[in-house]
């Protein structure tokens, strides 16, 4: 075995497999160029060195850089070179996948090579963007995924198009905030790096936390294309949100969680948070505001169009959602009212499929590696299951109360001067009275009534007209007493207080 300490790590368990005699490999990924380079490299640091060949199927056969033209445009002849080849050498089929579902020859060949190939050392290589196999194959061939640039490659790359493109441009300097520059193109591939950062030289003299806009802007364009992930603008601050002083500070002293730092002192990549409490009282707001306080892109799983077959079975929509977000980690992945989607687990006909994506997904919340943190928010916490809300798949989970009596001031305040209006001319203290037992929501929509009541009579707010929509209105707090004394029943031992 030839010794290299230059292979990159992605390459790690290919090579794994490669010496321990598998056939046929599956090789997940959309940056060909640069997995077709790693692959080069390792095949020439194999012992013995296997000759490397590519096919395409407008190419055909390729050695190196020259094109031999054998089997252009013939899969199958493409399949007998490899069974006819009497040397050492690894076989990189490029979009190879879609003769795998339309022609039955091409599968009952690859079922030949798998036989043949294992008393060789031969090994053939399927390199796709996406899934596809027949189940004929599903014991015969091994499905890998290849990891998109960690951040030591992001950061060569960086330093690299800069040095080209734009040599007096400057990179942050500051270890923090380099590290979260160079954390924020993590889930891109190589090629989509350089591109971007071509296009930030262009406009700016520095690689500097003013850049993370752009970088997930980029990133949010790329999500466009995705039908069960929604990327949400996250333009709500903390100072936005009134009162929940207690979540505010855990969301600071976790955004230190992602950094190196945190890596060597011990600390684990933050998991998640359950946001639970009552309706109109700031839930989804906070999750926006997280984003917006981390610098990272927000995505919203709908997972009624994962079960809806709007992108494939449920199983295919789940998978693909789930590298999705992990491809533009780090990220904050939301799912709204998850009671819903849970229920939708538990609800469907097909309870054995159903059971294993539930299990699958919960898994995967466990045990992701990617830094993907899960921010769930739920009004009906008494419909999800006991292993859902357990510690370790979120880090924590808080309770979202009715505002009190300054957090109320604070709202007033907020909506208020969001709109144009001079609360410093109002007494907050006697409409935050006035409005105990009132949501957030519902503070908000007051505010909105009495606008447009003034703007109908052609003059400017009145307090007056607060007070009167707050008349108008009955609370949530009256109408659902009953569930939302349930609901705080329950926070009291098993959920921190937001407040």
């Amino acid at each position: 075995m030839n010794e290299s300490t230059h292979l990159p790590p992605p390459l790690a368990p290919i090579r794994t497999h490669i010496e321990a005699g598998y056939p046929i490999l599956y090789v997940l990924s959309w940056e060909e160029q640069r997995v077709e380079t790693h692959l080069s490299l390792l095949a020439a640091a194999l012992d013995p060195v296997r000759l490397f060949f590519t096919w395409t199927t407008t190419d055909g056969l390729s050695h190196g850089a020259q094109s031999t033209g054998t089997a252009q445009g013939d899969p199958l002849a493409a399949l007998d070179f490899v069974l006819d080849y009497d040397a050492p050498a690894v076989f990189v089929l490029k979009d190879f996948h879609p003769f795998l579902s339309q022609r039955v020859d091409i599968v009952r060949r690859l079922r030949d090579c798998y036989q043949s190939l294992r008393q060789t050392q031969k090994t053939l290589i399927i390199l796709a963007p996406k899934l596809v196999m027949p189940p004929e194959l599903e014991k015969e061939i091994t499905v890998l995924d290849y990891p998109l640039p960690d951040q030591g490659e992001i950061e060569e790359i960086v330093v690299a198009e800069l040095k080209s493109f734009r040599p007096a441009a400057t990179i942050e300097t500051d270890r923090l905030r380099r590290d979260a520059i160079f954390r924020a193109f993590l889930g891109l591939t190589s090629d989509e790096v350089a591109d971007i950062v071509r296009k930030i030289a262009l406009r700016r003299d520095a690689m500097d936390v003013e850049a993370l806009e752009d970088i997930i802007e980029e990133k949010r364009l790329l999500l466009r294309k995705s039908e069960i992930l929604e990327f949400i603008p996250s333009p709500v601050h903390m100072k936005n949100v009134g009162g929940l002083a207690n979540f505010k500070r855990w969301a600071e002293i976790r955004a230190l969680g992602f950094t190196r730092e945190a890596r060597a002192f011990g600390l684990p990549v933050p998991k998640g948070v359950l946001i639970t409490g009552i309706s109109g009282c700031g839930k989804s707001l906070l999750i926006q505001a997280l984003a917006n306080l981390w610098h990272q892109p927000l995505l919203r799983l709908d997972m009624g169009r994962v079960f809806g077959g709007f992108a494939g079975t449920p199983e295919e929509s789940l998978r693909r959602a789930i590298l999705t977000v992990e491809a533009v980690a780090p990220a904050v992945l939301w799912i709204d009212e998850i009671e819903m989607g849970v229920s939708v687990f538990s609800d469907s006909i097909e309870s054995g499929a159903t059971s294993r994506i539930f299990a699958s997904f919960l898994t995967w919340m466990q045990e992701k590696k990617a830094p993907v943190f899960i921010a769930a928010t739920a009004n009906d916490i008494d419909r999800l299951p006991p292993e859902f809300i357990r510690k370790g798949r979120f880090d924590e989970v808080f309770f979202v109360d009715l505002p009190r009596q300054q957090e109320r001031e604070d709202i007033f305040r907020i909506h208020l001067e969001t709109r144009g209006k001079a609360a410093s001319q109002v007494s907050l203290e006697g409409l935050a009275k006035s409005a105990d037992g009132y949501t957030g929501a519902e503070i908000e929509q007051a505010i909105i009534t009495a606008m447009f009541e003034a703007f109908n009579l052609k003059r400017e707010l009145e307090i007056a007209d607060i007070y009167r929509a707050m008349g108008a209105m009955v609370p949530l707090s009256v109408t659902m007493k009953e569930q939302i004394t349930k609901t705080k029943r329950w926070a009291d031992n098993r959920a921190v207080r937001a407040s």
